[in-house]
């Protein structure tokens, strides 16, 4: 019987990690050409698709502590990208939105991602694609249930 150095399956996240890694480096590289940071894309992507949103839902939706979406969500208020407005429903909540400045640069930021996205998936079929997204799903519930 043969015996392992590493645990099973450390070879597969070990390239799922390497992967995710140079996604990452890419994408920022790219970003800061137009002088943005992947959690900047996060937030203009978000808040293009879906406008209206609290700060609270936002921060649900995104990749990014609540503390660190106010912070971006302030920055891009200066820049002018982003505007909040009081929730008729709720004095206690604003409603984001991106100004026009902000929707050219989230055009921007997501065609980055998209390119990127693209290169990543050139050459691979539709079923092993569905295999992919079959399998990082499993593995996102499994993981879901350690929080």
């Amino acid at each position: 019987m043969k015996s392992r150095s590493s645990p099973h399956g450390t070879q597969a996240w070990l390239s799922a990690v390497r992967a995710y890694n140079l996604c990452e480096t890419v994408v920022s590289h790219r970003l800061a050409d137009i002088q943005l940071r992947v959690g900047d894309l996060e937030v203009l992507a978000t808040l293009a698709t879906t406008p209206g949103l609290s700060q609270r839902e936002l921060a649900a939706r995104c990749f990014i502590t609540k503390s660190g979406v106010s912070m971006l969500l302030s920055q891009m208020e200066e820049r002018g990208l982003v505007t909040r407005t009081a929730d008729a429903s709720d004095a206690r909540s604003k409603r984001l939105a991106l100004t026009d400045d902000g929707m050219k640069l989230a055009a921007q930021a997501m065609k980055i991602q998209s390119d990127v996205v693209n290169v990543m998936v050139a050459g691979a079929s539709e079923r092993e694609l569905a295999d992919i997204q079959r399998v990082m799903d499993r593995v996102s519930a499994q993981l879901e249930t350690l929080l």
